[in-house]
Parts: structure tokens; C-alpha cells; sequence
């Protein structure tokens, strides 16, 4: 090896004796041939590891085959690349004695002049035999964990899979069964909502998980609390009534509340539309029911349009019928189906009132008008002002009022009793009898003019006996009434009941009903309402008040025979009444419930 001609380079002697310490043996190409002389003195291990010389060349690729095969790597690395430095890696070569030991050659190029090194390892060797096995340990490992972990993540990827089917088989059995559906977490948080329940609430999923439930559906406030009570029972059970969700599209659902079957602590609610079925049990209430109107007879329905006719214009209304057929009823569904209905609605009986007292009543008074009246009072007509006036039995009142309300009528303005000074009103008037006006004209107890003004529109109520097949609808109506009033739970009506009830005349038409009705369930011993729980006069009775076939005739009769019996008295009305054996009254009320002329 040439000796260091740098300052900073190793002492030739120094680099020989710590090559010699690290059991280095330096060897130095001599031909191109592969033959070597050692430089410097060979470390200890040498002599007893090769049988050669160290004074004389060295024919290296007879020591170990493993050195041929490397001197023929290493040969372009002396040739071309001077800067090169090829190792030939760990190799085993057995000493003299057969012990094995561990070796490492590398070839390199030192100011032109070939070297090769040649190092014995031992210990770093099973140092690196440690390192490799851990290494090749590790990688065992980290394969078992990487097949773990496909193995993990395909068992995952099948779960998946597998869930996610399901889930999608739940939401097509949800869509199918029209059920929206949401999931909440021991806390009652949502943790699921189906997306048909999304569609009925108008949000995204992303604004309803993880918030409470409550604040997820749009509900009134008592709907929520009725919601809320069914929640905190922890039993499954279904909603007693139609819940109203009041999003852009209101929608009526009816609900159950279960709990999960794989955590007791997690609800499951469920939600049916039925929108649809309310909407057509709306459309059959209104078809028995108006207002507090209650029938679906085909008279009842008429006068269900009627009132929804009259309500729409402002013109005076005269309802007639007998008594107790609920013709106040009938006034106040006009009222509050009219545009008047935010103003007041006063009702007035007009019957067994002297004429101050009913022109007081109605029109109001100046203090001192008359004896008593203390102080100014306004009347009925200004106390409605803006809204409707029904005059109950307006075929009672005095001529004297008679006269003005028809000046109301024409004038619109009403006069204090006691003043001069008119004052205006804007009042409809509705107007109810169960007189005959038509004979109280002609008998001169009704003003004629003032029929005419109050009949602008006329509405006849049917007594109940003509219209029978609302019986059962108005017995279920007045049971729940009185049934809470009185605290007593009546649940249905027995057959017979239903029977007395069908066949009874009803002259007191549904008052009497009412009156019936309420008499039952006071004296009702049972749960359901015995014919012996009725008025005794609806057993006595029944039969008398059933319209006999004479009767019938006598309501019956033909006009033409009217008018045959006029032609034959030469329309002398007296004489036709003898022709038909009846009286000259008796003959005018036929010819006007005919429609006939009853002028002589």
C-alpha cells in the first residue's frame, strides 16, 4: 500500500496495525491474473484459515470458490471504475480445523493499484444473522397482520354487505307498507329516520340525527305533550288519535312507539299516514254534520246547501218549522258561515212580550221613555251591529213592532224608544216561526209587507219525524253530550231502545229527543240504555202519534181537486169549501200550502 502523502492521512505503520486489529487482510492485485500479495503482516486469523504463504502471490480464487465468482464481479471495478467499491456480502469458509467462520471480501481501487480486502465477521456476522432473523420475524408479523387484517376488513366488507341489504330490505318494506320510521338511542336522540319520514317532515337527514326526537317532528304543542305522555310509558302501544304534523303539506299520522328488540333502552317509532282517511272522514262529517246541525237525510243535506247559499249574500232569512227542530241552529250556521261571523250573533225570542218591553229589547230606550226606564239603554239591533240578529218566533211579535222592523228593514236605522233622532245599523236580520205566516196574513195578525221583506229567503226545517234516519246520528250526538255532562259512561243503546226511539212520532221534534236522551241516562242502571230508561209516554204513546191513513189524506189531497172544487163555485171560496167539506179556513191554508192564488 503507498505510503499517506497527505498530512492528514494515517501513519503507513498506524493503517497496517488497525487493519491488522480489525482482522483485515489487505491484499494488493499483482498481474491480471488473479493472483494477490498480501500487504503488511496478516491478521491472526489467516494462517490458520488458508494454507498459503504470505510471502509469495496468492492465488486468492483457489482459497474459496465463493472469492472466484467474486473476482469475477469485482474485475470491471479494477478495470473501468476506479471509484467504485463492490462487497461481496457475508460468505463461509471452514479453517484448518473445520470450524466454520464468516467472511466478507470487498475489491476496490486505491491510487491505481488493485485491492482486495477480505474481513472475517464472525460476531458481526451473528449480529446480522439476529438482526435478519428479526427482521425476518417482524415481516412474519406484519403478514399474519396484514392477512388478519384482509381477513378482518373482507369479514367487514361481507357485514357490510350484508347490512346494507337489509337496510335497504327495511326501507322497501317501509315504503311498501307506506310506514315512515325513526330510531332513537337511550337518550332519545335519533339515530335513524327513514328517508319517506324525511319527505313528510321537509329536512335533511344531516339536521335531524343526533337531536332529540321532540324537536324533530313538527307537532302542535298539544299533540307533542300527547306524544311525549305515550314516550314516557316504556310500553309498545299505539296512538289513540290523529297526530298533525304541520309541515309545508300538512299531514295527519297515527303512531306507535316500540322498543327495540335488541336494546331495551332504544325506541322505535313508527308512523302511518292517514291523511287520506281523515280527509274522508272530514268529508262524511260534513255530510252528517253542520256545524251543530246533525243529519245526512237528503231533507238535511238540502238544508246544508240552503244555509251555505244564504250565507254567502246578506239578504233576510225566514226559517220555518215546528218547534224543536233547532231552527236557532240553523241561524247560527248561517251566521258563522258567513262573512259576519267575527261579529257578534244575538238571538231574540220575540214571544210573550208586551210591546214596550220587546221595542225596548230590540231598538233600545231613552231614559224616562217609559215607567222604569231609569237610564239610557242601546237595544239589540245596536248591540249587533256589523253581525246578525235572529228573531225567534217573530210570527208573536206585536203590530206595533211589526211596523218598525219594517222600518229597520227598508231604512236601515232604528229609533230609541223616547227619541225622534234615527240612528243607523248594519244588522242582518234572520227570522224563525213555526207559525203560518201566510194564515197570519190572511187572519191580520202579520203585516203582509213585512213577510214579504223577511222572506227574501226561506229555509224549512223538516220536523224529526220526516226524517227518521237521523235519529240514530242525533242519539250518538246527544249521548256524548249528556253522557259529559252528567259523568256517566253509557256505551251504546240497546236494540229495543233503538226500536221505541225509530217508531216514537217526536212531536217535540229534537228537543223532546234531547230531553229523552238525557232522562235515559240519569236513569240508566247498566252500560247500555234499556227501553224501560225512557219516558214512559214514548211506550204509551208511540202509536197515537203515528200518522193514521185518514190523516195522511187529509195532507195529501190533490190540487187538482182544489181547483176543480174552485171551478165549480165559480172561484167562490166559501162555495168550494162546501164542495170539499171543510171550512173556508181550512180551504185557504190548503190553497196556499198549494201555492194558489188565495185572492177573491
Amino acid at each position: 500500500m503507498a505510503p499517506s502523502s497527505s498530512p492528514n492521512s494515517l501513519p503507513q505503520n498506524m493503517l497496517e496495525t488497525l487493519l491488522q486489529r480489525l482482522g483485515t487482510a489487505v491484499l494488493e492485485r499483482v498481474a491480471t491474473e488473479n493472483r494477490f500479495r498480501l500487504l503488511g503482516d496478516p491478521p491472526l486469523w489467516w494462517a490458520t484459515t488458508f494454507k498459503t504463504s504470505p510471502e509469495s502471490p496468492i492465488d486468492v480464487g483457489s482459497l474459496a470458490p465463493f472469492l472466484q465468482h467474486f473476482l469475477d464481479e469485482s474485475e470491471s471495478a479494477w478495470r473501468d471504475d476506479h471509484d467504485r467499491v463492490v462487497r461481496s456480502g457475508p460468505w463461509s469458509h471452514r479453517d484448518l480445523t473445520s470450524n466454520l467462520h464468516h467472511f466478507e471480501a470487498t475489491a476496490l481501487t486505491a491510487s491505481h493499484r488493485p485491492l482486495l480486502l477480505i474481513e472475517r465477521i464472525d460476531e458481526r456476522f451473528d449480529q446480522i444473522q439476529r438482526l435478519l432473523q428479526q427482521a425476518r420475524d417482524q415481516r412474519l408479523l406484519h403478514l399474519d397482520q396484514v392477512k388478519t387484517h384482509e381477513r378482518t376488513r373482507t369479514s367487514l366488507t361481507g357485514s357490510l354487505a350484508i347490512a346494507t341489504q337489509e337496510r335497504d330490505d327495511v326501507l322497501a318494506l317501509l315504503q311498501h307498507l307506506d310506514l315512515a320510521a325513526i330510531v332513537t338511542n337511550q337518550e332519545g336522540h335519533v339515530t335513524f329516520i327513514s328517508p319517506r319520514c324525511l319527505a313528510w317532515i321537509e329536512c335533511p337527514s344531516t339536521t335531524v340525527i343526533g337531536q332529540p326526537w321532540e324537536q324533530s317532528l313538527p307537532l302542535e304543542s298539544a299533540d307533542r305533550k300527547h306524544l311525549r305522555q305515550t314516550w314516557d310509558a316504556f310500553t309498545p302501544q299505539r296512538g289513540r288519535r290523529p297526530l298533525r304534523l304541520t309541515s309545508t303539506t300538512p299531514r295527519w299520522i297515527e303512531y306507535e312507539i316500540h322498543a327495540d328488540p335488541q336494546s331495551a333502552e332504544r325506541r322505535i317509532i313508527l308512523l302511518h299516514d292517514r291523511t287520506e282517511v281523515h280527509n274522508l272522514r272530514q268529508q262524511l262529517d260534513h255530510q252528517t254534520q253542520f256545524h251543530d246541525l246533525v243529519g245526512r237525510s237528503p231533507a238535511m243535506l238540502q238544508v246544508y246547501q240552503l244555509v251555505r247559499d244564504v250565507a254567502r249574500v246578506d239578504s233576510t232569512v225566514l226559517i220555518e218549522g215546528e218547534t224543536g227542530t233547532g231552527k236557532e241552529l240553523v241561524a247560527r250556521a248561517i251566521h258563522y258561515s258567513s262573512p259576519r261571523k267575527d261579529r257578534p250573533f244575538i238571538a231574540a225570542n220575540c214571544a210573550g212580550l208586551t210591546d214596550s218591553l220587546l221595542g225596548s229589547q230590540l231598538f233600545g230606550h231613552k231614559r224616562g221613555a217609559f215607567t222604569g226606564a231609569i237610564d239610557d239603554h242601546h237595544g239589540l239591533f245596536e248591540s249587533a251591529d256589523g253581525g246578525t240578529l235572529f228573531l225567534d218566533e217573530i210570527g208573536d211579535i206585536p203590530t206595533s213592532v211589526q211596523t218598525s222592523l219594517l222600518r229597520v228593514l227598508q231604512e236601515k236605522e232604528i229609533t230609541r224608544l223616547g227619541e225622534t233622532r234615527p240612528r243607523k245599523v248594519n244588522v242582518r236580520i234572520l227570522a224563525a216561526t213555526h207559525h203560518n205566516l201566510n194564515e197570519d196574513v190572511i187572519r191580520g195578525t202579520f203585516r203582509a209587507d213585512l213577510l214579504y221583506r223577511i222572506r227574501v229567503a226561506r229555509i224549512h226545517l223538516p220536523p224529526l219525524r220526516g226524517r227518521r234516519d237521523d235519529i240514530p246520528l242525533l242519539i250518538q250526538a246527544l249521548l256524548g253530550q249528556v253522557c259529559a255532562t252528567t259523568g256517566k259512561a253509557i256505551t251504546d243503546l240497546h236494540p229495543d231502545s233503538l226500536h221505541l226511539l225509530m217508531t216514537y212520532s217526536w212531536p217535540g221534534n229534537v228537543r223532546e229527543l234531547k230531553s229523552a236522551v238525557e232522562f235515559a241516562v240519569i236513569s240508566a242502571r247498566t252500560a247500555s240504555l234499556m227501553p224501560s230508561d225512557f219516558p214512559d209516554e214514548l211506550h204509551h204513546t208511540q202509536r197515537a202519534h203515528l200518522p193514521s191513513s185518514s190523516q195522511e189524506s187529509h195532507h195529501t189531497e190533490p190540487k187538482a181537486q182544489l181547483l176543480q172544487a174552485l171551478q165549480q163555485a165559480q172561484g167562490n171560496r166559501t162555495e168550494a169549501a162546501k164542495i170539499l167539506g171543510i171550512s173556508r179556513a181550512t180551504l185557504y191554508r190548503r190553497l196556499l200550502a198549494h201555492h194558489i192564488d188565495v185572492a177573491e
